[in-house]
């Protein structure tokens, strides 16, 4: 069940005593996987903005395995200070989306710490990626546009890695990936005055157990081992979101405005609140917009292989999988609707 107020209110504070305590505490590198050299096909001539498509070579990197986690990124705040916005694009009744009072700790679309950070802007996914690879010394970076497809994609050349998914009266998506479904249209006609998803988004028939964003890394992974690739969150990208393919780079890179900023912001991946995205469906934003549904993920510019994980890190996979099992557990317990 959705949390109440209070106790919202209450997770936040202990999150808040949570990244005090952890103010020295050892970083926690992403638990990554590698994701080989190769050729691929970026975009669809299906839709103009994917277009054209085009053949991009891609060197060889590692990807985190998950989007960053709230408890994650508590490490960096407290080691750095960062407090981030305070306000944040979020569910707001029948206003549908709204700019309200939340952050990074706590909002209304979200209540646990290990369901992927949001309402941290372009900025914020800048400014920790930027802070791992300083206390790391490693080259930690956000993905590039070209890579993130590259890597969400798995080698498959079909709609979706998991192969073509046309009927959202059939979907079988909710393996997959947190996406707008049942359940999400149930939670938000519920706790938004009777609001209906359907009628602004559509919904897929399937139900994949989470209201809102999902614990990471509970639907089953890509073919190169990748998961919430296709829902949960949307990704941010280093690239600055062009219209179109026109003029984009066909070496993997990133595909800047040739200023110090960009106006708007590459994301990419799906959310528990759109229907199902294909592998080539682009996105952008303000850079200064800070909303609930952005999150990211790490690329780290090494060809590999992964090395073992750390203790910390190591320590946070144990923790990690015991609120996985608690949200499966919570799952089977409430049933299909």
């Amino acid at each position: 069940m959705w949390k109440s107020k209070t106790s919202m209110l209450a997770m936040a504070a202990a999150l808040a005593l949570h990244g005090a305590v952890r103010a020295a505490a050892p970083v926690i590198e992403p638990v990554l996987v590698a994701v080989p050299a190769g050729e691929f096909t970026m975009g669809s001539n299906a839709k103009k903005s994917s277009s054209p498509a085009h053949q991009v070579q891609m060197k060889a990197f590692q990807m985190g395995k998950y989007e960053v986690t709230v408890h994650e990124f508590a490490r960096f705040a407290a080691a750095t200070g960062y407090q981030g916005p305070q306000r944040c694009v979020q569910m707001a009744g029948k206003e549908w989306f709204d700019d309200v009072p939340g952050s990074w700790r706590q909002h209304r679309l979200t209540a646990g710490e290990f369901e992927p950070v949001t309402c941290i802007g372009a900025a914020g996914a800048d400014a920790y990626v930027q802070w791992l690879a300083k206390v790391t010394g490693k080259h930690y970076r956000l993905p590039t546009e070209a890579e993130w497809e590259y890597a969400a994609r798995a080698g498959t050349t079909s709609t979706h890695f998991f192969g073509e998914d046309a009927d959202p009266a059939n979907s079988k998506a909710c393996r997959w990936g947190n996406v707008a479904d049942r359940r999400a249209e149930s939670a938000i006609k519920r706790d938004f005055d009777g609001l209906e998803s359907k009628d602004h988004v559509g919904v897929v028939a399937c139900d994949d157990g989470a209201d809102y964003a999902s614990v990471v890394g509970l639907y089953e992974a890509n073919p190169w081992g990748l998961h919430d690739t296709l829902g949960n969150v949307q990704e941010y990208v280093q690239d600055c979101h062009h219209d179109n393919y026109e003029g984009a780079p066909t070496d993997g890179s990133a595909w800047m405005d040739g200023s110090a900023a960009c106006k708007d912001r590459g994301l990419r991946g799906g959310t528990w609140h759109w229907p199902v995205f294909n592998s080539s469906r682009r996105g952008g934003f303000p850079a200064d917009m800070v909303g609930s549904l952005e999150g990211l993920r790490v690329v780290l510019d090494e060809p590999g292989p992964v090395t073992a994980p750390s203790a910390e890190t190591r320590r946070f996979l144990t923790a990690l999988s015991l609120a996985q099992a608690r949200e499966r557990a919570r799952r089977a317990q409430a049933g299909s609707l």
